[in-house]
């Protein structure tokens, strides 16, 4: 519990600090941030959460997790079962609100939703693997093979293309060469 609530606190910063920038600021990939990403079918289950948790079988990606999907609005995400209340302002990133998943905190579980764009930024626990099954606990080998496009970004973190969205990117927090966590972020304005 105690090693839980630590790699919270050291990732939560980490995460919520690019939550600011646009994804093409914080990669030297382009894309047109503008562009909301495309409607494809996830191979994630949309059946509504347990009420004491996220649904088991979930991924990340490529368009959200689950029933959650980047650009809903929060009353769509809302109607998700997905989010928990109540929402708090993001760190340093104080146009969106950010949302603890259900059964989770904002330090473990948390999605950002911008008043304009709505879903940008979808942080799962650190169990809910990608379609490349990368997940909490894979090595950094692991992901480089998985993400040939792995890049590192200005705050530690690594980020790679989400492969079925070219308007999304993985953030990968490792440490000791293992990922702590995965964010997928999207189409970006939480600055004000």
């Amino acid at each position: 519990m105690r090693r839980k609530a630590l790699v919270g606190l050291l990732i939560l910063p980490l995460l919520t600090m690019t939550a600011c920038g646009s994804v093409a600021a914080s990669t030297q990939h382009t894309t047109d941030a503008r562009s909301t990403p495309p409607a494809s079918a996830s191979t994630s289950p949309t059946s509504a959460p347990p009420a004491d948790g996220l649904p088991s079988g979930l991924v990340l990606g490529p368009t959200g997790l689950g029933p959650l999907r980047f650009g809903m609005t929060t009353r769509q995400a809302n109607a998700t079962g997905m989010l928990a209340a109540p929402a708090t302002r993001a760190p340093e990133a104080n146009r969106c609100a950010q949302y603890p998943l259900v059964g989770g905190t904002v330090q473990d579980a948390f999605v950002l939703i911008s008043p304009d764009r709505g879903v940008v930024e979808i942080a799962p626990p650190a169990t809910v693997p990608t379609p490349q099954d990368i997940a909490g606990g894979a090595t950094l080998a692991q992901v480089r093979a998985a993400y040939p496009q792995l890049a590192q970004s200005y705050n530690g973190t690594k980020l790679a293309p989400v492969p079925g969205n070219p308007q999304a990117r993985y953030r990968f927090a490792i440490a000791d060469g293992k990922v702590l966590a995965i964010t997928m972020i999207g189409n970006e304005d939480c600055a004000t």
